[in-house]
C-alpha cells in the first residue's frame, strides 16, 4: 500500500517501490554525473537514503528563489523547466534536477513542474550530508568528481 511521504515539504507524493530489486535504482543513480566515480557499494549506500516517489502532472517540485532541499531523477514522466527569461527546458527519464544543490544548499534557479505523472528517485539534502559526514571516503570520491567536472567545465570555456 502506498505512503505519503514528506520528503518534499512543498508537496505532497506517494512513496511506492518502482523496481523489484535495487540493481535497477543503482543504475539510475549512477547516470547522474555527480556518482559516476563511485564503487558498487557507495553507490548502494547513496541508494538507502534515495526515495522512490510518484508525484501527479501538475505538481511544482522546485520554485525559483527556494532553497535547494533535495535532489530529482526522473525515472518515468515528464516535467518542465522554466528558467528566468523565459526560456523552457522540458526533461524526461534520465534527466536530473538539483545535483548542485545537494552540496551547496543555494536557492532554485527555476521553476519545475511535473506535465505528466512521473516516478522519481529523490535524495533528500540533510540523508546526504549525513551519509558524507559518516562516509568520508564517499565524500572524496564525490569531491574528485565535481573537480573534474570544473575542470572540464573550464576547458569548454576557455576553447
Amino acid at each position: 500500500m502506498p505512503v505519503v511521504n514528506q520528503v518534499l515539504s512543498h508537496v505532497e507524493v506517494t512513496r511506492v517501490p518502482l523496481w523489484p530489486s535495487r540493481s535497477s535504482k543503482i543504475a539510475h543513480l549512477q547516470m547522474v554525473p555527480l556518482f559516476q566515480g563511485l564503487s558498487g557499494g557507495q553507490l548502494s549506500r547513496v541508494g538507502r537514503i534515495t526515495d522512490e516517489v510518484s508525484v501527479p502532472d501538475g505538481k511544482r517540485l522546485a520554485t525559483a528563489g527556494e532553497p535547494g532541499r533535495e535532489m530529482f531523477i526522473i525515472v518515468k514522466g515528464q516535467a518542465m523547466v522554466r528558467l528566468p527569461r523565459g526560456k523552457r527546458v522540458r526533461l524526461g527519464p534520465g534527466d536530473y534536477i538539483g545535483e548542485m544543490s545537494l552540496i551547496d544548499g543555494e536557492p532554485r534557479s527555476g521553476d519545475v513542474e511535473a506535465i505528466t505523472p512521473m516516478d522519481l528517485l529523490v535524495i533528500p539534502r540533510r540523508d546526504f550530508w549525513q551519509l558524507l559526514d559518516a562516509a568520508p571516503t564517499l565524500a572524496r570520491d564525490i569531491m574528485r568528481t565535481l573537480s573534474r567536472r570544473v575542470r572540464e567545465l573550464e576547458k569548454g570555456v576557455s576553447a
